[in-house]
């Protein structure tokens, strides 16, 4: 506590650059998904989100319904032989998430509204950061 005179404040025995102490961050919750990467003739399934929400109004990956409240739980939009190709790690403000990237070649045609696009043209479907990683990892295994 410092008084009027500063001679005897109590930082003035402190190592400037240690100050100000911050308080530890708060650790954020993380919370688990499953992104499906469907791939048919050179082009894979992507659907717009919602667009209210979490990356609303975005082209993505289709998801298991993942939240920054909760772990998604929903199903596959296809039936097949899903392959996993690994998992990536995205931190958003308030919370952290590992989606599990699996992977399929359909026969078939997803369920749900989306849009088969073209391979070589993926980087211009402006997908967000969380899933362009997806992307990367599915397309590297």
């Amino acid at each position: 506590m410092c008084s009027s005179d500063l001679s005897h404040c109590d930082g003035r025995t402190q190592d400037p650059e240690t100050l100000p102490v911050k308080p530890p961050k708060k650790a954020k919750p993380v919370r688990k998904g499953q992104a499906f990467w469907i791939e048919r003739d050179g082009h894979v399934w992507l659907v717009s989100r919602p667009g209210t929400g979490m990356l609303g109004g975005m082209r993505s990956l289709p998801d298991n319904g993942w939240s920054a409240r909760g772990d998604g739980t929903g199903e596959p939009p296809l039936d097949g032989e899903w392959m996993q190709a690994g998992t990536v790690s995205h931190t958003f403000t308030h919370f952290a998430l590992e989606l599990d990237v699996v992977k399929v070649e359909a026969l078939g045609e997803p369920s749900g509204k989306g849009m088969w696009w073209p391979l070589p043209k993926l980087d211009e479907a402006g997908l967000p950061t969380l899933f362009a990683k997806a992307a990367r990892l599915a397309l590297a295994g």
